[in-house]
C-alpha cells in the first residue's frame, strides 16, 4: 500500500505464498533454510535473487548445487505487458504503473537467468496474469480498456512453467479474496486429489485436467471469464 504507485494490492498473495511454502516443505521435503521468501518484494530484491540483464549470478545461483538441486520459483502478484512490443513484466511492490518497463522485472530476464542455473530441475509457478488487468483493478489508470497485447515469453529448455492462465486471461481469486483460484486448486491437486490413476504422482496432464474441472469451472461460474492453466516447457 505504501510502496507502489497506482498498483492495486493482490489480497490473496500472502496466504497463497504461505500455502505453497508449506506444500514444498511437507510434500517435497524442502528445508525452510533453503527457501528464499520475499514478502512485498521490491525490484532490487528480485534482481538480487535472480540477477539482471548483466548477470545471472544472483543469490539463487549461489545457493544451487549443480545437477543436485531442484529449484521451485513461486510468484503471486501482478504481471503486466509493457513497452511497444508487449513484453511481460512482474510487478514489484515499489513499481510505478506509468513506467512499468523501467520499474518492472522482465519475465524474459527471469526465464533467461533461470535457464543458466545448472540445477537438476527448475519449475516456475505463476499465480499471475499478464493482461495488465487484475481482480483488484487495472494497472493502467485513467486509460481505455484496450491496452498492449502481451506476448509469450521464450522459455529455456531446462525450465518448466506452470501459469495460472493464458497471457491474455485474468487470474481469478476466490470470492472472499482468501486465495487465488489457481493456487488453491493447484495445492488440492498436488495433495492427491489430482492423482486420478492412483500411482502416487500427479502428472502434468492430470494437473491440467483437475484444474479444468475446478479452477476453470469456478472462474466461469463466479465471474463469467475464461481461465485455463498453461503448462509450458522450453524447446
Amino acid at each position: 500500500e505504501k510502496q507502489g504507485k497506482d498498483i492495486p494490492n493482490v489480497f490473496p498473495a500472502y496466504a497463497d505464498a504461505e500455502g505453497i511454502k508449506q506444500y514444498l516443505m511437507q510434500a517435497k521435503g524442502v528445508r525452510e533454510g533453503n527457501i528464499i521468501y520475499l514478502k512485498d518484494a521490491t525490484g532490487s530484491q528480485l534482481s538480487s535473487v535472480f540477477g539482471n540483464q548483466n548477470s545471472h549470478k544472483g543469490k539463487l545461483f549461489n545457493w544451487v548445487k549443480p545437477n543436485v538441486s531442484n529449484v521451485y520459483v513461486y510468484y503471486s502478484g501482478h504481471g503486466v505487458p509493457g513497452g511497444d512490443k508487449g513484453d511481460a513484466f512482474l510487478v514489484p511492490s515499489d513499481a510505478d504503473s506509468q513506467t512499468i518497463e523501467l520499474s518492472g522485472y522482465p519475465l524474459e530476464i527471469l526465464y533467461s537467468n533461470l535457464g543458466k542455473i545448472p540445477a537438476k530441475s527448475i519449475t516456475v509457478i505463476l499465480e499471475a496474469c499478464f493482461s495488465g488487468v487484475s481482480q483488484a483493478g487495472s494497472l493502467y489508470k485513467k486509460s481505455s480498456p484496450i491496452v498492449i497485447v502481451p506476448k509469450k515469453t521464450m522459455i529455456p529448455t531446462n525450465v518448466k512453467v506452470i501459469s495460472a492462465g493464458a497471457v491474455d486471461q485474468m487470474a481469478s481469486w476466490e470470492e472472499d479474496n482468501s486465495h487465488g483460484l489457481f493456487t488453491k486448486y493447484f495445492l488440492k491437486a498436488m495433495s492427491g486429489e489430482g492423482d486420478k490413476n492412483n500411482d502416487g504422482e500427479v502428472s502434468d496432464n492430470e494437473l491440467k485436467l483437475y484444474l479444468a474441472d475446478t479452477m476453470t469451472y469456478y472462474a466461469r461460474r463466479y465471474y463469467g471469464r475464461d481461465q485455463n492453466v498453461q503448462i509450458m516447457k522450453g524447446n
